[in-house]
């Protein structure tokens, strides 16, 4: 028998019924002092963390690595164990290797840059637009519009150009996020992943173009200052990590706003959608699989000793959804003030892409809704299929008409 305090067969799937909000399983440790344990597929047990205070506590702490090679780390899937054999990038890497390396990129995702790209994310959101326009009904707004603009957006951003490359690069980086792919499945794939990308940044070495690979990373290679390893694991991170997250948002929001027809009615209206993005990214956080640390020293979290060489996981969904935290927080409501919510994470790790997260949400909500006011689901909402096998969560189709 599990100990009290244990989830067994971690991760655990969201109910099909109510599909946007955290397992019930994740909820419950809200109500107790203690961190439980999960049992994991290598039958390791880390510590689960699920209230807000304890999230925020424990994602700036720096006694909390995340560093997956560090004995103990918590390794959620063999998928994420295969990329244990190559470079990795330097968001899972020690501290010093991860501060180093994300501050070469920090200045090229200042708010004030990213902002100076709403423009060209416009026309992007645009572009689909139109097509999805031409297209006959219904049509999969995932695959017509949601994908497309999201790995059209992050490719610009790197300097990738072929569109045969991003639908490849996409499929690959999805068996990659599956924590159901076997171990060799995810070694050939990972093995695929870094040949692609270790060519891009050879090319650019030698004939440098518009984009961050062409004007930083490249620039940061011929410096000494990051080796071509690390510049191709940078690479492929800022890929992975800047596509699949923004199409799925999209896609989980145009479901959160359809089951919510006041609060689709009040965005509709409403100028400035900040607020209201920044309250979906909340209410549908994505991020399924929780956030994996390894204690390096004793610490505690809450009321609970992690000792060191425990590994913790950090459930972001559940702590977007902690009523200390959150008045209601089953409720969706677009005014909520303050939202200081997990959705990006926070501290040392928080997503370096958040304000280009937040823009690319806002242009490409604001423009669907208001170019197709009548836009509807095709089907009941009851037969919308989600994905139950990645570390995020959405739509395997998302059939729209008007």
């Amino acid at each position: 028998m599990p100990e009290p305090d244990m989830i067994s067969s971690y991760p655990h799937a969201r109910d099909p019924h109510c599909p946007l909000d955290p397992p019930a399983a994740y909820l419950r440790p809200q109500h107790s002092a203690v961190l439980p344990r999960v049992k994991i597929w290598d039958n390791s047990s880390p510590r689960l963390v699920t209230r807000y205070d304890d999230a925020l506590q424990a994602l700036a702490d720096s006694r909390l690595s995340g560093d997956f090679r560090h004995p103990g780390f918590p390794i959620c899937s063999a998928s994420n164990a295969a990329k244990l054999k190559g470079v990795l990038p330097y968001a899972q890497r020690g501290n010093d290797v991860h501060r180093a390396q994300r501050a070469m990129l920090m200045g090229e995702f200042t708010p004030k840059k990213m902002e100076a790209r709403r423009p060209q994310v416009q026309r992007i959101v645009d572009d689909a637009l139109d097509a999805l326009l031409e297209a006959p009904r219904p049509v999969d707004l995932m695959a017509a519009f949601a994908m497309p603009v999201a790995v059209r957006v992050i490719c610009d951003v790197l300097g990738v150009d072929a569109e045969h490359d991003r639908r490849m690069l996409h499929d690959l980086c999805r068996t990659m996020a599956s924590h159901t792919t076997g171990a060799e499945e995810a070694a050939q794939t990972w093995k695929a992943l870094g040949a692609y990308f270790q060519n891009l940044v050879r090319t650019q070495l030698h004939d440098p173009r518009p984009g961050l690979v062409g004007q930083v990373v490249v620039e940061r290679v011929r410096s000494g200052e990051l080796s071509l390893d690390d510049a191709v694991a940078m690479t492929q991170l800022l890929f992975h990590a800047g596509h699949g997250t923004t199409a799925y948002m999209i896609g989980v929001a145009v479901v959160a706003l359809f089951t919510h027809p006041d609060q689709l009615a009040a965005f509709r209206a409403v100028d400035d959608l900040a607020p209201a993005v920044t309250e979906l990214l909340r209410y549908t956080t994505i991020v399924h699989n929780a956030t994996p640390r390894v204690a390096t020293e004793d610490l505690v979290i809450g009321t609970t000793l992690v000792r060191a060489g425990e590994g913790v996981l950090i459930q972001l969904d559940a702590a977007d959804r902690d009523p200390s935290a959150f008045p209601d927080p089953d409720r969706l409501d677009i005014h909520r003030t303050p939202s200081r919510n997990l959705a990006l994470g926070h501290g040392p790790h928080h997503c370096l892409g958040y304000a280009l997260a937040h823009i690319e949400q806002q242009v490409a909500l604001g423009a669907l809704f208001k170019r197709i006011p009548g836009l509807r689901l095709a089907v009941p909402v009851q037969e919308l299929r989600f994905k139950d096998n990645e570390n995020l969560v959405g739509l395997q189709t998302l059939p729209v008409t008007w």
